[in-house]
């Protein structure tokens, strides 16, 4: 399920490519008028510790990146749908300035996919010569893009297309159909005759059927080249600035969110700085979706995002989307550089915007000479997967004595220390002697000043090492009590997979930590009993965790007692592609790969607010 590499020097796009393709696009798409929704679909379960209060408010950057950049191509009739501020929203209803859309784009993490197919299923309920061409796109289609054809069986109810890539696979995409669309015609058509044409062969990060019959092979353009230089991406003011605002209609309004409002249901503003992590991880993708690489922003381009960002539209709470923000120590002393020495409407930048990003351990120790810069640049929180802290899940440099020594350099910096852990098989609840229990780790956590607490399941993810080997071991569970497990919960937050006999236990032993920190008495220790300058900011924290524990508490003990009563029937093999795929990265090309079905099974596909479509899949009964 890794994604591989594109050979060594052919992994990027030449220095300039990008913005002139965007150029090349105005002059083609300013004479034109195509209505398109760009949409962020979301599962409203997945809403529990440690995402509900982030879920809402914070509008992703994929969706917001992806209609940035056809708004700066001159497709400025676009609009960006959040699922989790629209819920009822249908692209079969749905109009611009009066017109039915004529691009309809689905982005989709895995853990939202039910909410994805059921907006392609409502697109593609149109009248055929009549509905939008459909594009899928986002971590769910990068990983699993066979998935987003042949949806519940149906082949009718199908994407036209999925982008693999970034939004740079995407434009190239649509300048090749724009070059086939008549003044009269439509994006569909335009499709469907660069399809027949072969000419969709050459771009890279494309998977589409081969014809529009039922059942035709797949074809898979390859692995996308990416932009080297993430400076000349689109500013990320631009898709703010196409958001439909929060309503409960199925039709969109006629004038997108008002400027004046982004900052009150948009709160929290992510950002991209830095793509890339130098460790190899087995149960993260992240590597090799950037095929081992790393790219970063310029500190110039940032403080000028940060600056439009505040100045225009008010946003001064940034989260760096970043895999691991201290990777390359001089372009991180470069963004500290110009950030602390930039200033917005006459103060000091610091004292306008707060942000913060994740890193590894590791990295951040390796360069903290360079956190009292990061503090006077506005840097005031840094996430950590850590993991474990004994390293006998993963090993990435983290120990006990180097993270109470960092994190007690952070607070006294002015920079909160934020863990995420990870709870996997074989670790107990509390151990008598050591750090290995989770109790244990989560204690000394909160003592070395710790002001946030993110506890997780070990959760086979797709495109990584270890995902196929999980369900080839028989560890994944396919239904539970009776109900098939679906993807919204592989959200790290429910045992889906394990070799226990009782992960029942392994569900619990997740809320307990849960409880274990965020309960009244740690509250109370925060405001009588300041350890450090951020008391007040792990207070708070305290305060939102106890009440998100409430609704979490109520999700895993449901899921527990089902994992106690059983039964549970476990996979044979990993989801992959139903039909044959014609795969044009490779030299014999000519014939399709034809899946074996004992090699692959179909994924669980439920119809959300369509009707639940089951699929048959090999199981074993445990």
């Amino acid at each position: 399920m890794e994604l591989p590499k594109r050979p060594k020097g052919d992994e990027f796009t030449s220095v300039g490519e990008y913005p002139a393709l965007r150029r090349r696009l105005r002059d083609v798409a300013s004479r034109l008028d195509i209505p398109t929704v760009v949409s962020y679909a979301f599962d409203k379960r997945t809403r529990i510790l440690p995402y509900i209060f982030t879920s809402h408010r914070m509008a992703p950057s994929g969706a917001r990146a992806v209609a940035a950049a056809l708004h700066d191509s001159g497709l400025t009739n676009v609009r960006i749908v959040l699922q989790q501020w629209t819920p009822n929203f249908r692209p079969s209803r749905a109009k611009l300035d009066g017109k039915p859309i004529e691009m309809f784009l689905v982005s989709s993490m895995q853990i939202h996919a039910e909410c994805a197919y059921g907006l392609v299923a409502d697109a593609c309920s149109i009248d055929p010569d009549r509905r939008p061409l459909i594009l899928a796109g986002g971590p769910k289609a990068i990983y699993e893009p066979w998935d987003l054809f042949g949806i519940g069986g149906d082949p009718n109810v199908s994407a036209d297309v999925v982008v693999t890539g970034e939004e740079f696979v995407l434009m190239q995409l649509v300048e090749v159909l724009l070059e086939y669309r008549a003044q009269d015609g439509t994006m569909l058509e335009a499709f469907r005759r660069a399809r027949s044409d072969g000419t969709l062969n050459g771009i890279p990060g494309l998977i589409f059927r081969e014809n529009d019959a039922p059942h035709s092979r797949l074809v898979n353009t390859g692995i996308q080249r990416m932009v080297r230089d993430l400076d000349e991406m689109p500013h990320p003011v631009i898709g703010y600035k196409l958001l439909e605002r929060p309503h409960w209609g199925r039709t969109l309004k006629l004038n997108p969110l008002a400027e004046n409002k982004v900052r009150y249901h948009s709160f929290i503003s992510s950002l991209t700085m830095t793509h890339g992590c130098k460790f190899n991880c087995d149960y993260c993708p992240i590597p090799a979706y950037n095929q081992r690489t790393y790219r970063h922003k310029s500190g110039d381009r940032l403080v000028d995002e940060m600056r439009r960002l505040r100045e225009e539209l008010g946003l001064g709470l940034f989260f760096g989307t970043d895999d691991n923000f201290f990777n390359d120590r001089d372009s991180v002393a470069e963004m500290f550089q110009k950030m602390s020495r930039a200033k917005i409407n006459g103060r000091p930048f610091h004292k306008s915007v707060r942000w913060g990003t994740e890193a590894t351990e590791f990295d951040t120790w390796k360069n903290r000479d360079l956190l009292p810069a990061g503090r006077k640049s506005g840097l005031r929180a840094l996430w950590f997967g850590i993991e474990d802290l004994t390293a006998t899940l993963i090993k990435k440099g983290q120990s006990v004595n180097k993270t109470a020594e960092l994190f007690d350099m952070l607070n006294t910096v002015g920079i909160c220390p934020m863990p995420m852990m990870m709870h996997h098989d074989g670790q107990p609840l509390y151990s008598r002697e050591g750090m290995y229990g989770l109790l244990n780790q989560v204690k000394f956590l909160r003592q070395s000043g710790a002001q946030s607490l993110q506890v997780t399941v070990l959760t086979p993810a797709v495109g990584t090492r270890s995902y196929e080997d999980t369900f080839n071991k028989g560890w994944v569970f396919d239904s539970v009590g009776g109900k098939p497990v679906l993807q919204h919960q592989f959200d790290g937050n429910h045992a889906v997979a394990s070799e226990s006999k009782k992960p029942w236990r392994t569900q619990l032993n997740v809320l307990a930590a849960y409880a274990y920190y965020y309960n009244p008495l740690n509250f109370v220790r925060n405001l009588i009993r300041p350890k450090n300058r951020l008391a007040m900011a792990g207070a708070y924290d305290q305060l939102r965790g106890m009440i998100g524990l409430v609704k979490t508490a109520a999700t895993s003990s449901v899921w527990a007692l089902r994992l106690a009563r059983g039964p549970i029937v476990r996979k044979l093999a990993p989801p992959g592609p139903v039909e044959p795929m014609l795969d044009l990265s490779q030299p014999d090309a000519q014939e399709p790969v034809a899946p074996s079905p004992l090699a692959a099974t179909p994924q669980r596909r439920e119809f959300i607010q369509v009707g639940t479509v089951p699929r048959n899949a090999d199981t074993v009964t445990a």
